[in-house]
């Protein structure tokens, strides 16, 4: 495995876990209280991470090739 399918594996299992314990508390929230706005933008930004791990996966993309070099 090299560096930049680790950090993409990573991010994606970090992401999912805190992306889940969210949405388990969305029954816990007031609906249009500000804690639930603010954990709806949360939830946004963490599908995006999610998105771009899944796709970095998915591609092959290796931004992170100089890692591997040292």
């Amino acid at each position: 495995m090299d560096t930049s399918e680790a950090v993409f594996r990573a991010l994606l299992s970090i992401t999912l876990t805190l992306a889940i314990i969210l949405l388990a508390l969305f029954p816990f929230q007031e609906p249009g209280s500000e804690g639930r706005v603010i954990s709806i933008m949360a939830l946004s930004v963490q599908g995006v991470m999610i998105v771009i791990a899944t796709a970095g996966l998915y591609f092959g993309w290796k931004p992170f090739t100089f890692l591997d070099e040292i």
